[in-house]
């Protein structure tokens, strides 16, 4: 049996920082060993086997759709612009519930 590697060595090998292991861990995309409550470990063997299938599967980014901004004050940023949409169809389905409550 090989020597298990710690988040620590793991990330030097992946060359990635021990927060992003702690997050593929979390988001379990990589295999690991959870010794005890805060201990972890990853066997080589493991990771070898999963590197290997990352490598063989291509992911093309997603395209990027145009970001649309909402007609109103100006606002900063996209985000600003993704909650005024939001609001906005929040609004249309509350007020489409009391049309529907009138009849």
């Amino acid at each position: 049996m090989e020597k298990l590697l710690t988040v620590q060595e793991l990330a030097e090998m992946l060359g990635i920082t021990k927060v992003s292991v702690y997050q593929l861990v979390w988001r379990k995309r990589i295999p690991a060993v959870q010794i005890s409550k805060k201990c972890l470990r990853f066997d080589p063997v493991e990771i070898r086997e999963w590197l290997s299938s990352k490598k063989t599967q291509v992911v093309s980014p997603a395209p990027k759709q145009p970001v649309r901004k909402s007609p109103g004050r100006p606002r900063g940023g996209r985000r600003d612009g993704y909650i005024d949409v939001l609001v906005e169809k929040i609004k249309q389905e509350v007020k489409g519930g009391e049309e529907n409550g009138k009849r």
